[in-house]
């Protein structure tokens, strides 16, 4: 197989707000050498709102599914032209879907998207449903990225921490062995705080967080739910969004500032547990954008905290560059997923559903 490998990698996180794109060459051969090439963003628009109520649990008739599963397929279209317009033949896209449900026992997980209208479209080859062949071997489907965080991180941090800061947060721990856990509600509690307090998708860089200061209370009840997430050993989804704590919040009669900063610095603090030692600890995902966030973990670290695009990684596009890291070792007939963070079984995982 010839390397490097031209794999377009794809993300649509929890947070419900459009699909990333990471046109990127991989070098899984003998290592790992990455070279991001362009990125690229599309929001969801009223696809969004759809999505939102198919994950919020209501009830959604099948044809409006299928409705949305293609739309989505066709809102990848949109967001890797631009990546690949100009490219002769991209060997792989790497396609993780809308989660719009990850629990229960045994844990199941629902990442929705019809990728046919990607490959029609786009003439490729498309890798996507990532979390299944994980879940066969009875893991948890997640986190998904570890492996890849390893591959990317750990020759130059190898004491380091990879934290993703996204609808809920997770993070790798660099070493041998890598281990990986989700740690709590992230951008989540942070989103249900803006669109209850201030009427907002949410609190844009932290503008409302940075202007409110913490209030213990809210800060030390947050603190507590989030701690049990943490060190609850599982994979975190459906139900763990923290919306009873944001509903008393409100009822609370606070400023809506210092609900927001009581949120993130209880976040913040939940993080710094949860990396310990580790240094550098290095964030990525779409809520480096709140300052008010990113200060918090800051004054909960111990070790020194940077953006993975110090590391030649963008640090809102990282899980889309893991997602095509991802596919050039699937691409390689190699695992997927430690069973050391998902808890599976040993054996060969299905790296998922191939298209085209």
């Amino acid at each position: 197989m010839k390397q490097p490998l031209l794999i377009a990698g794809c993300m649509s996180g929890t947070s419900l707000d459009g699909v990333d794109a990471a046109l990127c060459r991989v070098d899984v051969a003998g290592g790992c050498d990455v070279d991001v090439v362009g990125t690229h963003s599309v929001g969801f628009g009223a696809l969004g709102d759809g999505l939102r109520e198919l994950a919020s649990g209501v009830a959604v008739d099948a044809g409006r599914i299928a409705e949305m599963a293609w739309r989505l397929g066709e809102v990848h279209v949109a967001c890797l032209r631009p990546l690949l317009e100009e490219i002769e033949e991209v060997d792989l896209v790497v396609a993780h879907g809308q989660t719009v449900f990850h629990g229960g026992t045994p844990r199941r997980s629902w990442q929705l998207l019809n990728p046919v209208p990607i490959a029609a479209a786009l003439g490729v080859r498309v890798l996507s449903d990532l979390r299944q062949g994980d879940l066969a071997l009875g893991g948890e489907g997640a986190p998904i990225t570890p492996l890849a965080d390893a591959m990317l991180f750990g020759a130059r941090s190898p004491r380091g921490a990879v934290v993703n800061l996204g609808g809920f947060c997770n993070v790798t721990l660099l070493g041998d062995p890598v281990r990986g856990f989700d740690v709590c509600a992230c951008n989540q509690v942070l989103d249900g705080v803006a669109r209850r307090m201030l009427g907002q998708a949410f609190d844009q860089d932290g503008a409302a967080a940075a202007s409110g200061k913490p209030v213990d209370e809210l800060v030390d009840s947050l603190v507590a739910l989030l701690t049990a997430q943490r060190q609850g050993g599982r994979s975190l989804g459906t139900g763990d969004e923290m919306a009873a704590w944001v509903e008393a919040a409100h009822r609370g009669a606070r400023s809506a500032g210092d609900v927001c900063a009581s949120a993130c610095t209880a976040i913040g603090r939940c993080i710094g547990a949860a990396v310990g030692a580790a240094d550098p600890v290095i964030l990525a995902g779409g809520g480096v954008r709140n300052g008010a966030l990113v200060s918090a973990i800051g004054a909960s670290c111990s070790g020194d905290v940077l953006l993975s695009d110090a590391m030649g990684v963008p640090s809102a596009y990282r899980e889309a560059v893991c997602m095509a890291v991802l596919g050039g070792v699937a691409m390689r007939g190699g695992e997927t997923t430690l069973p050391a963070v998902t808890g599976r079984r040993e054996g060969a995982v299905v790296a998922g559903t191939w298209t085209g």
